[in-house]
């Protein structure tokens, strides 16, 4: 029997939402600029990501630079020129990281320092700070900027960190080699470190793209606890929140709650899970998100608590249920007792319109049978090439080098994302699927263009062969 909770609150949107906070604040942003705290509308300049200090202060991330919000009131603003893009916040400190990739340390009172590092993708705040470049470089840092340690790279082709995390003072790092490496090295594995110390190092056969506490989210849908598998999904794990003995995850159309044991419930909304944020307690949840159809209005940002009794999913009502209430159909004595008539008759056929009908259905019959031929043979001819076959190639997907491009007047750029040169030799390939850092579909062929505001975005391309097999790769663009 599947579970679930019921939604707390609904809140109406004014177009799509870009992010989240919940905490002693229920916020989020708006692409139109909409910035809402509680029951009260403010209007900036480009929200991109919203974050909240213990102390119940808004850390307020716009494309003119950052804001500190106690309430209503800005208390604080730092600009930056290419604009705020992301938030990491733990407690009284924030690592915010501009459109450029430089990563900033914020502390409660405004206080600023900047970190010495470029092109971040990735970043993590705890006890201390964790970062990861787009060349894979992992480096933490003190609360104070100061470096403590690099982590050494692996591998002379290179590698991608695709997330990074915190568990306890242990930090986690997921990486992806890049093709072969030397040695016996598998291409997708999680580290486990502590003050430079190699804890653990596992194969974990999937891409981790969320790491929160001991809880994984894997990029070909599922949840792993430290090493272990417990819960299998079909969608992409972007986004997790660790609560020790559970975690909410996000997937596709649904939010879970996961144990150890699964999936204790799920919560679907009418949009894709795009963003979700927690309360320490757990009884707050913001969730939002978008359906992808450009003809309906944005969906609601919901709340729900997570600490609450599951009940019973019950399925909404369908056609079928409608059919008995459907009027009854009245007919006389005479009309189905009456004088008999042959079925052509009642269906209004003549003689000369059979004869007509039967010639042309014979012609149809003929030419589907010549058409059916000509593919029997050449399904015939396809499968004695399949069987002469020695080997399957199986297809590499080619997503194109990184690209970094300059941005408009506008504040975007118009970019190509190029497939073309996947090798398939064999022809194999039957779905191209690209997506974006959030897991949605945004192309389904080999060469797309896309429209893109300032700062560093992750696509990915999919390709899916005649077996069944998945295989993908991964591009960076930064506008800028």
């Amino acid at each position: 029997m599947s579970l679930t909770v019921p939604v707390v609150e609904s809140f109406e949107t004014t177009s799509r939402v870009t992010c989240v906070s919940s905490g002693v604040n229920l916020s989020f942003g708006q692409e139109d600029g909409t910035l809402v705290i509680g029951n009260d509308h403010l209007k900036l300049i480009g929200i991109t990501d919203i974050a909240e200090f213990s102390c119940g202060d808004l850390l307020v991330a716009c494309s003119d630079g950052l804001h500190c919000y106690r309430g209503v009131d800005e208390i604080w603003g730092h600009p930056m020129e290419s604009g705020a893009e992301s938030i990491s916040i733990n407690g009284q400190h924030a690592v915010v990281v501009d459109g450029i990739g430089n990563a900033h340390v914020f502390s409660l009172d405004g206080s600023h320092l900047k970190l010495k590092s470029s092109s971040v993708v990735h970043s993590s705040v705890a006890n201390n700070i964790a970062i990861a470049t787009d060349s894979g470089d992992v480096i933490t840092y003190s609360l104070d900027g100061d470096q403590l340690w690099k982590r050494p790279m692996r591998g002379e082709i290179g590698e991608t960190i695709t997330a990074i995390g915190w568990d306890s003072n242990n930090l986690v790092v997921a990486r992806e080699g890049h093709g072969l490496v030397p040695g016996e090295e598998e291409a997708l594995e999680v580290e486990v470190w502590s003050d430079g110390v190699l804890l653990s190092r596992s194969d974990t056969r999937s891409r981790i793209v969320a790491i929160d506490g001991g809880w994984r989210g894997l990029d070909m849908g599922g949840v792993m606890l430290d090493d272990e598998l417990v819960a299998e999904l079909q969608h992409p794990v972007h986004l997790i929140i660790d609560f020790g003995e559970y975690c909410l995850a996000g997937s596709w159309f649904h939010l879970h709650r996961i144990n150890k044991l699964g999936i204790e419930w799920s919560v679907e909304t009418a949009g894709m899970v795009e963003f979700i944020s927690s309360n320490s307690a757990g009884n707050q949840v913001l969730i939002a998100g978008e359906d992808q159809n450009d003809f309906t209005d944005s969906e609601p940002v919901i709340l729900i608590d997570s600490t609450a009794n599951a009940v019973a999913l019950v399925d909404e009502e369908t056609t079928i249920d409608d059919w008995g209430e459907a009027p009854a159909i009245e007919i006389s004595a005479d009309d189905l007792y009456g004088e008999e008539k042959s079925i052509e008759e009642l269906a209004g056929i003549t003689e000369t319109n059979l004869i007509q009908n039967e010639g042309n259905l014979l012609e149809a019959l003929n030419d589907e049978i010549e058409q059916n031929n000509e593919e029997t043979e050449e399904e015939d001819l396809m499968l004695s090439l399949s069987l002469d076959a020695e080997t399957i190639i199986a297809p590499t997907p080619d997503a194109g080098g990184d690209q970094q491009v300059s941005v408009s007047e506008e504040g975007t750029a118009i970019v190509t994302l190029d497939g073309t040169s996947t090798t398939d030799p064999q022809d194999r390939i039957q779905v191209w699927s690209w997506v974006d850092s959030t897991g949605r579909e945004i192309g389904n062929t080999n060469k797309i263009r896309v429209k893109l505001k300032s700062g560093l975005h992750k696509f990915e391309l999919r390709i899916r062969d005649k077996d069944g097999r998945w295989s993908s790769d991964s591009v960076d663009v930064r506008i800028g």
